[in-house]
């Protein structure tokens, strides 16, 4: 009777132990938030990043915030988001300078080669034998041209669409648009999404209709769509950096290090982004085909102990 007891003594230590290590190895999991921008690359991003830290290093897993540009900046200084994959920080460069002063915000460089911003036209609008506008080059062109660029709720004048509502970026829109003086001929237009904004751009040239519009690349609209950029529109050279909040660099220094590694073309972008438009994927799908894809390209951010666990998960 007593060996009795005392091996079921033993065995519910045992169980204690058990509970007690799995309880201090969940308590040890950090957990890394990316903020979710609203538009499909850095969603992306984000989801190779998690993938990586996930099944390839120790002791991380990730989630997701979603939200417009500003309030997730915000969010990493204050700390409540740890990461943003895609800063386009040149949008907003007060706020960034902002935190990066008071040494919440740290800037681990580029994740992409400065990314072209501005308003695009389709081509056949300026070019080839049936052009509509051959004589339209530059937003001072554009006054002579409004009834070709109509608004359809308001057809006595054109419409530009600046951007999209809660993007920083509308700011400069605004800027260009008062700059030229643009108010007498066109009204300036502004999309409730990113995925609104697109679809005006696909339904103009479904129709083959004119269009004048704010893009930007890497996107799946401007591989998909050829367009060109009108000048005197360019926006400033955008920054895409990777951000992360300063206590990152404790919590989670080897995730650190390999987002310091990670960089991007402006043509890898657009190569996943084409290919989740054309295979009608999520963000999960498009993450993975580019980790199966472009395993030259990440391979070189993370140890090759990491590489193997990462190439691993994928195979599952």
């Amino acid at each position: 009777m007593r060996k009795l007891l005392t091996i079921l003594i033993v065995l519910l230590l045992g169980v204690s132990f058990a509970v007690t290590a799995e309880g201090q190895k969940e308590s040890d999991v950090q957990t890394i938030v990316f903020g979710d921008v609203s538009w499909d690359s850095v969603q992306v991003h984000n989801r190779i990043a998690a993938f990586i830290i996930e099944n390839g290093m120790e002791g991380y897993k990730a989630d997701f915030v979603p939200g417009d540009t500003l309030p997730i900046i915000n969010g990493i200084i204050q700390g409540d988001i740890d990461v943003d994959m895609e800063s386009w920080h040149s949008n907003f460069r007060d706020a960034y300078e902002k935190g990066i002063a008071t040494g919440n915000l740290i800037d681990l460089g580029k994740n992409m080669p400065d990314a072209p911003q501005g308003w695009w036209i389709p081509r056949y609008v300026v070019e080839g034998p049936d052009a509509m506008a051959p004589g339209l080059k530059t937003v001072a062109d554009l006054p002579m041209y409004a009834d070709l660029f109509k608004d359809p709720e308001d057809p006595s004048k054109g419409v530009v669409y600046g951007g999209v509502a809660g993007w920083s970026q509308m700011g400069i829109s605004e800027e260009i648009f008062n700059k030229y003086n643009l108010e007498d001929t066109y009204n300036l237009g502004i999309a409730g999404s990113g995925t609104a904004l697109a679809g005006v751009i696909a339904g103009a040239f479904k129709k083959h209709e004119a269009i004048c519009a704010y893009y930007w690349a890497p996107t799946a609209v401007l591989g998909k769509f050829d367009m060109v950029r009108l000048k005197g529109s360019e926006y400033e050279a955008a920054d895409v950096n990777i951000l992360v909040n300063k206590s990152m660099l404790e919590k989670a220094p080897d995730v650190v290090e390999m987002l310091k590694k990670y960089s991007t073309t402006v043509a890898d972008n657009n190569e996943f982004l084409a290919q989740m438009d054309a295979n009608d994927w999520d963000t999960e799908q498009a993450a993975e085909w580019f980790l199966k894809n472009k395993q030259d390209v990440w391979t070189a951010w993370v140890s090759s102990d990491v590489a193997e666990k990462v190439k691993a998960a994928l195979q599952d």
